[in-house]
Protein backbone atom coordinates (compact mmCIF):
# COMPACT_ATOMS: atom_id res chain seq x y z
CA UNK A 1 0.00 0.00 0.00
CA UNK A 2 3.04 2.16 -0.64
CA UNK A 3 1.34 5.57 -2.29
CA UNK A 4 2.94 7.16 -5.11
CA UNK A 5 2.85 10.99 -6.16
CA UNK A 6 1.18 13.52 -4.70
CA UNK A 7 -0.72 13.07 -1.45
CA UNK A 8 -3.16 15.96 0.11
CA UNK A 9 -3.44 15.97 3.60
CA UNK A 10 -6.82 17.57 5.29
CA UNK A 11 -6.94 19.45 9.00
CA UNK A 12 -9.01 19.94 11.72
CA UNK A 13 -10.19 23.62 11.07
CA UNK A 14 -9.64 24.35 14.86
CA UNK A 15 -6.50 22.49 15.45
CA UNK A 16 -4.79 23.65 11.88
CA UNK A 17 -1.34 20.79 13.16
CA UNK A 18 -3.78 17.86 13.84
CA UNK A 19 -4.44 15.47 10.48
CA UNK A 20 -7.98 14.11 9.97
CA UNK A 21 -6.96 12.29 6.80
CA UNK A 22 -5.09 12.20 3.48
CA UNK A 23 -6.07 11.91 -0.32
CA UNK A 24 -4.09 9.80 -2.59
CA UNK A 25 -4.53 8.89 -6.53
CA UNK A 26 -7.11 10.42 -9.10
CA UNK A 27 -10.07 9.82 -10.20
CA UNK A 28 -11.40 6.02 -9.73
CA UNK A 29 -7.95 5.09 -8.14
CA UNK A 30 -8.47 8.09 -5.54
CA UNK A 31 -8.63 6.79 -2.03
CA UNK A 32 -8.94 8.56 1.21
CA UNK A 33 -7.19 7.44 5.26
CA UNK A 34 -8.08 8.62 8.68
CA UNK A 35 -5.53 9.89 10.58
CA UNK A 36 -6.61 8.91 14.45
CA UNK A 37 -4.44 11.38 16.97
CA UNK A 38 -3.67 11.71 20.03
CA UNK A 39 -4.37 14.77 22.46
CA UNK A 40 -0.95 17.26 21.01
CA UNK A 41 -2.39 16.57 17.28
CA UNK A 42 -0.04 13.16 16.59
CA UNK A 43 -1.05 10.56 14.25
CA UNK A 44 -1.30 7.13 16.17
CA UNK A 45 -3.30 5.48 13.43
CA UNK A 46 -3.99 5.43 10.09
CA UNK A 47 -6.81 3.65 8.78
CA UNK A 48 -8.70 2.81 4.95
CA UNK A 49 -12.25 4.01 4.61
CA UNK A 50 -13.25 0.17 5.09
CA UNK A 51 -11.71 0.77 8.17
CA UNK A 52 -8.83 -1.63 8.14
CA UNK A 53 -5.62 -0.41 10.05
CA UNK A 54 -2.64 0.14 7.86
CA UNK A 55 -0.19 2.27 10.14
CA UNK A 56 -0.04 2.61 14.03
CA UNK A 57 2.88 3.98 15.25
CA UNK A 58 4.24 3.53 18.37
CA UNK A 59 5.61 7.25 19.45
CA UNK A 60 6.79 7.67 22.32
CA UNK A 61 7.04 10.96 24.67
CA UNK A 62 9.54 13.07 23.01
CA UNK A 63 8.40 11.88 19.14
CA UNK A 64 10.64 8.80 18.06
CA UNK A 65 8.65 6.07 16.59
CA UNK A 66 10.00 3.69 17.77
CA UNK A 67 7.83 0.85 15.32
CA UNK A 68 5.85 0.66 12.94
CA UNK A 69 2.46 -1.61 12.41
CA UNK A 70 0.22 -2.49 9.85
CA UNK A 71 -2.87 -5.20 9.29
CA UNK A 72 -2.94 -4.47 5.92
CA UNK A 73 -0.21 -6.62 5.13
CA UNK A 74 1.70 -3.74 3.01
CA UNK A 75 3.79 -0.34 3.80
CA UNK A 76 1.99 2.21 3.92
CA UNK A 77 4.14 5.76 4.25
CA UNK A 78 3.29 7.82 7.39
CA UNK A 79 5.90 10.02 7.50
CA UNK A 80 3.57 12.99 9.84
CA UNK A 81 5.19 13.08 13.57
CA UNK A 82 4.83 15.72 16.57
CA UNK A 83 2.79 18.83 15.53
CA UNK A 84 4.35 20.32 12.57
CA UNK A 85 7.07 18.07 12.19
CA UNK A 86 7.93 15.37 8.74
CA UNK A 87 10.22 12.03 9.00
CA UNK A 88 12.76 12.84 6.93
CA UNK A 89 13.91 8.82 5.42
CA UNK A 90 17.47 9.73 4.66
CA UNK A 91 18.20 11.71 8.02
CA UNK A 92 15.89 10.35 10.88
CA UNK A 93 15.32 13.17 11.55
CA UNK A 94 11.96 15.65 11.41
CA UNK A 95 11.85 18.42 9.45
CA UNK A 96 10.01 21.08 11.09
CA UNK A 97 10.07 24.12 8.94
CA UNK A 98 12.64 26.33 10.44
CA UNK A 99 15.18 23.71 11.73
CA UNK A 100 15.70 19.91 12.40
CA UNK A 101 14.61 17.63 15.22
CA UNK A 102 16.49 14.55 16.64
CA UNK A 103 13.55 12.60 18.13
CA UNK A 104 15.54 9.91 20.18
CA UNK A 105 16.87 12.89 21.98
CA UNK A 106 14.07 15.14 22.21
CA UNK A 107 16.50 18.34 20.68
CA UNK A 108 16.57 20.36 17.91
CA UNK A 109 20.02 20.11 15.83
CA UNK A 110 20.43 23.24 15.70
CA UNK A 111 20.14 26.73 17.48
CA UNK A 112 16.88 28.55 17.82
CA UNK A 113 16.64 31.19 15.02
CA UNK A 114 15.48 33.86 17.44
CA UNK A 115 17.63 33.37 20.00
CA UNK A 116 17.61 33.93 23.45
CA UNK A 117 13.95 35.38 22.80
CA UNK A 118 12.79 31.82 22.61
CA UNK A 119 14.45 31.03 26.37
CA UNK A 120 18.20 29.99 27.95
CA UNK A 121 18.25 26.09 26.02
CA UNK A 122 18.56 26.81 22.56
CA UNK A 123 17.79 23.67 21.27
CA UNK A 124 14.79 22.53 23.44
CA UNK A 125 11.48 21.21 21.97
CA UNK A 126 8.85 22.73 24.53
CA UNK A 127 8.48 22.62 28.43
CA UNK A 128 6.04 19.36 28.27
CA UNK A 129 5.25 17.31 25.18
CA UNK A 130 2.19 16.48 26.56
CA UNK A 131 0.80 19.91 26.75
CA UNK A 132 2.65 21.99 24.41
CA UNK A 133 3.93 21.99 20.69
CA UNK A 134 6.26 23.69 18.66
CA UNK A 135 4.52 23.41 15.10
CA UNK A 136 7.25 26.22 13.46
CA UNK A 137 10.77 24.81 14.92
CA UNK A 138 10.71 28.19 17.40
CA UNK A 139 9.49 27.99 21.34
CA UNK A 140 7.24 29.36 23.18
CA UNK A 141 8.28 32.51 25.25
CA UNK A 142 6.91 33.28 29.00
CA UNK A 143 5.43 37.44 29.01
CA UNK A 144 4.49 39.51 31.56
CA UNK A 145 0.81 42.32 31.31
CA UNK A 146 0.44 44.33 33.27
CA UNK A 147 -3.23 45.19 34.95
CA UNK A 148 -6.32 47.39 36.42
CA UNK A 149 -7.93 45.19 39.52
CA UNK A 150 -10.94 45.24 37.34
CA UNK A 151 -8.94 43.91 34.13
CA UNK A 152 -7.27 41.36 36.79
CA UNK A 153 -10.69 39.86 37.85
CA UNK A 154 -12.09 39.97 34.08
CA UNK A 155 -8.88 38.10 32.91
CA UNK A 156 -8.72 35.53 35.56
CA UNK A 157 -12.77 34.48 35.27
CA UNK A 158 -12.65 34.66 31.44
CA UNK A 159 -8.72 33.07 31.27
CA UNK A 160 -8.62 35.58 28.23
CA UNK A 161 -6.32 38.39 28.12
CA UNK A 162 -8.84 40.66 25.45
CA UNK A 163 -7.11 42.49 22.61
CA UNK A 164 -7.12 46.24 23.12
CA UNK A 165 -5.64 49.67 20.96
CA UNK A 166 -4.29 48.44 17.81
CA UNK A 167 -6.40 44.73 18.41
CA UNK A 168 -3.39 43.91 19.95
CA UNK A 169 -2.43 42.79 23.90
CA UNK A 170 1.10 44.44 24.41
CA UNK A 171 3.45 42.49 27.27
CA UNK A 172 6.92 42.65 28.50
CA UNK A 173 9.11 39.35 29.38
CA UNK A 174 8.55 37.90 32.44
CA UNK A 175 11.78 38.03 33.71
CA UNK A 176 13.39 39.27 36.76
CA UNK A 177 11.33 41.34 39.72
CA UNK A 178 8.20 42.83 38.26
CA UNK A 179 8.44 46.75 37.95
CA UNK A 180 6.84 48.74 40.95
CA UNK A 181 3.35 50.46 39.89
CA UNK A 182 5.22 53.75 39.83
CA UNK A 183 7.96 52.47 37.38
CA UNK A 184 6.00 50.36 35.44
CA UNK A 185 3.59 53.59 34.42
CA UNK A 186 6.41 55.59 34.39
CA UNK A 187 8.06 53.48 31.66
CA UNK A 188 4.68 52.58 29.93
CA UNK A 189 3.17 55.90 30.48
CA UNK A 190 0.11 54.07 32.23
CA UNK A 191 -2.14 55.23 35.25
CA UNK A 192 -0.29 53.27 38.27
CA UNK A 193 -3.72 51.83 39.03
CA UNK A 194 -3.51 50.15 35.57
CA UNK A 195 0.05 48.31 36.82
CA UNK A 196 -1.26 47.62 39.96
CA UNK A 197 -1.37 43.65 39.06
CA UNK A 198 0.74 41.54 36.74
CA UNK A 199 0.03 38.21 34.79
CA UNK A 200 2.54 36.01 33.41
CA UNK A 201 1.71 33.70 30.90
CA UNK A 202 3.32 31.38 28.11
CA UNK A 203 2.82 32.22 24.46
CA UNK A 204 3.66 30.32 21.29
CA UNK A 205 6.55 32.96 19.81
CA UNK A 206 5.24 32.65 16.17
CA UNK A 207 1.98 34.85 17.80
CA UNK A 208 4.57 37.71 19.23
CA UNK A 209 6.13 40.25 17.68
CA UNK A 210 8.80 42.06 19.31
CA UNK A 211 9.63 46.20 18.75
CA UNK A 212 10.24 49.15 20.15
CA UNK A 213 7.25 51.57 20.61
CA UNK A 214 7.29 55.17 19.61
CA UNK A 215 8.23 55.89 23.58
CA UNK A 216 11.20 53.72 22.81
CA UNK A 217 10.03 51.11 25.28
CA UNK A 218 10.92 47.14 24.40
CA UNK A 219 7.63 45.67 24.28
CA UNK A 220 6.04 41.72 22.95
CA UNK A 221 2.72 42.80 20.74
CA UNK A 222 0.12 40.12 20.22
CA UNK A 223 -2.19 40.28 18.13
CA UNK A 224 -6.27 39.54 18.93
CA UNK A 225 -7.21 37.84 22.27
CA UNK A 226 -4.89 35.43 23.92
CA UNK A 227 -6.68 32.69 25.34
CA UNK A 228 -4.39 31.75 29.05
CA UNK A 229 -3.67 28.14 29.70
CA UNK A 230 -4.41 28.01 33.63
CA UNK A 231 -1.51 25.39 34.17
CA UNK A 232 0.90 27.60 32.89
CA UNK A 233 -0.52 31.16 33.51
CA UNK A 234 0.59 32.92 37.06
CA UNK A 235 -1.65 35.44 38.10
CA UNK A 236 -0.35 38.03 40.94
CA UNK A 237 -2.30 40.64 42.79
CA UNK A 238 -0.86 43.50 44.72
CA UNK A 239 -2.54 45.30 47.25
Amino acid sequence: MQQQGWRTYLYDAEQPYTPVASVTGKGESRQVWYYHTDVTGTPQEVTAADGTLVWAGYIRGFGENAADISNSGAYFHQPLRLPGQYFDDETGLHYNLFRYYAPECGRFVSQDPIGLRGGLNLYAYCPNPLTWIDPLGLDVIRLRHYTSNQGFAAIKESMKILAGDQNAVFAVRAKGKPLSMADAADKFKIKQNHARNYIDFDIDTNRVEFRKNDLGVEEYKIKGDIELDEKTTEFNKRC
